[in-house]
């Protein structure tokens, strides 16, 4: 496997790039609402200030990748938050298992092999090994290079066998969530064109009517008072 900065917040999404489909469609609410809602001028710039609801985890993987991976560390640390947050069991199992190898287990320089093995292989039968492997790297967890190889590994092949299932199945996830958001704007702008339909037909109904009423209003302007009889 390639060999990158596991302390770096690039080195660490360089790493999940297979994933981080995975990644931003757990936590794309929080981008929309914590994040591009409340930032115009991250719109403008990245998204050509199209409006919010618009746009598409597809979009949103692009530039979010793009940029965590040229350095933007706020960023990678606001999506990694969200990530744990979403993955709070996943969380406390670890903080639970180091907890035992040292109740000060933010100062354990690294785990054994043997102490590694266990955690993953424990860790991995409740949860899979993609979202172990996702925890492990977005939180540096120290465990040997060779552990963490093997885990990397594992974690690939299983993601090709879940991608190719889920091609037989009639596309992959990316393709489908694709398909649908495509579906569910076509039927936004058919509504849209029915509504301005209706309303520009509204608009030539009343402007018929006052028509009718300036020509009215004109006639009778034009008929003798009964004071000139």
């Amino acid at each position: 496997m390639e060999s990158v900065d596991r302390k770096t917040w690039a080195g660490r999404f360089s790493l999940l790039t297979p994933w981080f489909f995975d990644i931003m469609n757990a936590v794309k609410r929080d981008c929309k609402n914590e994040h591009l809602r409340l930032n115009p001028a991250f719109v403008r710039e990245h998204f050509s200030g199209m409006p919010v609801h618009r746009i598409t985890i597809d979009e949103m993987r692009a530039v979010y990748l793009r940029l965590i991976l040229a350095g933007n560390d706020q960023l990678a640390e606001f999506i990694s938050n969200r990530w744990l947050f979403r993955n709070m069991e996943l969380y406390n199992f670890f903080e639970q298992a180091l907890s035992e190898v040292s109740p000060e287990f933010e100062k354990i320089s690294e785990l054994t092999e043997e102490q590694a093995e266990k955690l993953i292989r424990e860790s991995t039968e409740k949860f899979g090994c993609e979202s172990v492997f996702c925890f492990v790297a977005l939180n540096d967890v120290v465990i040997p290079q060779d552990v963490f190889n093997r885990l990397q590994r594992e974690s690939v092949e299983s993601l090709a066998k879940r991608q190719k299932a889920a091609e037989d199945q009639g596309g992959s996830p990316e393709e489908r969530l694709r398909q649908e958001v495509e579906r569910l704007k076509d039927r936004q702008e058919k509504k849209i064109q029915e509504m301005t339909k209706r309303h520009q037909q509204e608009l030539q109904r009343l402007n018929a009517e006052m028509a009718k009423l300036k020509e009215a209003v004109s006639q009778l302007k034009k008929k003798p008072s009964l004071a000139a009889v």
